[in-house]
């Protein structure tokens, strides 16, 4: 016995984890309701967990003074005895991963029957869990064993977002997902993963390329990693015969067992031994198994009675060992456990329709004239729309309709419900030039434009009085016979754009220009300089005869100056001083001639 209690101690030395089975979870509170009769059983169930998550819970109970209520549970025991003495012997069937321990294993129900025990560890499998909680009952000088049931559900693992996350999970019209593992292997054996992108395609790859979605859709994407690195785990051995007896009325034997590796050393006791153990017996165990031969040693503790502890069988086990195991006498059922963790994880990539690119029409077309109102342009899409003018957003314009306020490229930009964008193509929009205004002048109420060279290469031009077109009046000059207002509008046919020039017209009825001169078509000549200050000088294409009259009138008619020439000659030299600043027109007449020019008097 001194042998075996030094072997025991120089274990726990060198493999502290041996005993957690029964002392890893030190610290339970007792609390078991006031209400609750005396004379009861009460062990409540444990609240769920999860696998591979961390799990403590303290569960109080109450033991019976009397075999009464044990009677209710277990018919064997005869009811209305009193318990002189409680045991609590095991707790069998907690997952592997964990553990127990009681705030006290031995009970005297005349002072004490609450208790409490401290379940806790890391669950490493999900399943409903039946556990059995054996206790010894000792009435006068008999002892009886009876089990209690527990019950304890530990929930699969799941993660919805845990292994991995995508970038781009949606698009319109297509979307390229990036996939990012969160559980890497990190070049460690023991991983497979398992991924399907919800269209038809699968991917056995921890890290799978980006995955390209062509078609609108839901799609579900689901991962599988699944890691087997946890190696193996004796759970349990349940000793079901055995290969030794104790005398008659010495009971059971009193077992224990020793666990050594593949290298002899002895890494488990299940010490202090099982009085009278009851078979079948279920020793937790809870150690990682490699790879060799171990080896179970299952003894009845005699010290005191024989003086050496009787063997009661030995067999070798290893890692695929589970089940049952015979050697001689010896019956065995090895619970080994290969946890493997399966994570699964879901998410959704989703494609939205891409919507047609809308097109933008302009009923009056795509042009307009410098200083009008641009064209309307008009989007295919009643709604959802953006205007863009070179490529740039134009605030505040979401209507189907936009009214082009400068030239330059314009598009109309479509947003779907679901945010997708479609664009039209461009369409150019021109504000064309107006034609230089045909500035006229009146002499003797003949209106005249001042200059015609300007006028653009494609043209036509109307005269108007008082707002009304006149009739066949497309030339260059009218011959007004009535006062009004006067107005002459050039179009450049290649644009359509108009410019005009109007002017007030009184008639002077000393004037006929419909008549003498008629045959007469007017003729250039120099004004120099021009404009002027104070003298201007008229230089004609030949020589005038004596008597031709120069006029000088300013822009509405009036007659500022006029002198016949005294002399025959092609150059004349006149004073302008004493006209006020303005434009005027200077006119020569005679028989054979007729001109006219415009000067400037600064």
């Amino acid at each position: 016995m001194r042998q075996l209690l030094l072997t025991i101690c120089l274990s726990t030395l060198l493999f502290p984890s041996i005993f957690l089975a029964q002392t890893g979870c030190p610290g339970c509170a007792v609390n078991v309701p006031s209400s609750f009769p005396a004379d009861t059983i009460y062990l409540p169930d444990l609240p769920d967990g999860e696998k591979g998550t961390m799990y403590q819970e303290d569960v109080s109970f109450r033991l019976p003074k009397t075999t009464t209520p044990v009677y209710a549970i277990d018919s064997v025991t005869p009811p209305g005895l009193t318990i002189t003495k409680f045991e609590i012997l095991s707790v069998d069937g907690l997952p592997p991963g964990l553990y127990w321990q009681l705030n006290q294993t031995e009970f005297d129900p005349a002072t004490q029957t609450d208790g409490c025990i401290r379940i806790c560890g890391t669950p490493l499998e999900s399943d409903s869990f039946e556990l059995t909680v054996s206790l010894k009952a000792t009435v006068f000088i008999l002892s009886q064993v009876s089990t209690f049931p527990m019950s304890l559900y530990i929930a699969p693992k799941t993660s919805i977002s845990e292994g991995f996350s995508m970038t781009n999970p949606s698009g319109c019209g297509s979307t390229t997902v990036d996939f990012v593992n969160l559980i890497p292997s990190n070049g460690n054996e023991g991983f497979t993963y398992a991924w399907d992108f919800g269209d038809g395609t699968v991917s056995p790859e921890e890290n799978p390329e980006p995955h390209t979605y062509t078609q609108p859709g839901i799609y579900e994407v689901g991962y599988q990693a699944i890691i087997d690195t946890s190696g193996y785990l004796l759970e349990s051995i349940q000793v079901q015969d055995i290969d030794c007896t104790d005398p008659p009325l010495y009971g059971n034997p009193d077992l224990y067992l020793h666990i050594k590796n593949p290298q002899g050393d002895i890494i488990f006791s299940s010490s202090p031994a099982i009085n009278s153990t009851p078979l079948p017996y279920t020793f937790p165990v809870n150690i990682p198994l490699g790879p060799g031969n171990y080896t179970l040693l299952v003894y009845d503790d005699d010290a005191g009675i024989k003086g050496t502890d009787d063997d009661c069988g030995v067999l070798t086990f290893n890692i695929l060992s589970d089940g049952s195991l015979v050697a001689g006498g010896l019956t065995v059922e090895m619970n080994i456990l290969h946890p493997v963790d399966t994570i699964r994880s879901i998410d959704t990539v989703i494609v939205y329709p891409q919507p047609s690119n809308p097109t933008v029409s302009a009923p009056m077309g795509l042009t307009a004239c410098a200083g009008a109102e641009g064209p309307n342009l008009i989007s295919s899409y009643g709604f959802g729309n953006q205007w863009l003018f070179n490529g740039t957003v134009i605030p505040g314009a979401t209507d189907f309709l936009y009214q082009a306020q400068t030239a330059g490229l314009y598009q109309a930009q479509y947003i779907s419900s679901f945010g997708c964008v479609a664009l039209s193509q461009p369409v150019e929009v021109i504000f064309h030039a107006l034609p230089p205004a045909p500035v006229w002048f009146n002499y003797n109420n003949s209106l005249r434009m001042t200059d015609t060279t300007n006028l653009p290469v494609q043209y036509s031009l109307q005269w108007y009085k008082n707002g009304v077109a006149i009739p066949g009046e497309t030339g260059f000059w009218y011959c007004s016979t009535t006062s009004g207002t006067y107005m002459l509008v050039v179009e450049d046919e290649s644009t359509g754009c108009t410019s005009s020039h109007s002017a007030a017209v009184t008639n002077n009825p000393v004037y006929n220009c419909l008549t003498g001169l008629t045959d007469l078509k007017f003729q250039d000549f120099l004004v120099m300089p021009n404009p002027s200050a104070d003298r201007i000088i008229l230089q004609f294409p030949a020589p005038q005869e004596r008597g031709a009259v120069i006029r000088i009138s300013d822009m509405s008619g009036r007659l500022m100056h006029h002198e016949p020439l005294k002399e025959t000659t092609d150059t004349i030299e006149l004073s302008v001083a004493d006209l006020p600043k303005g434009i005027y027109t200077v006119e020569i007449q005679s028989s054979t001639f007729k001109g006219v020019a415009r000067v400037v008097r600064m």
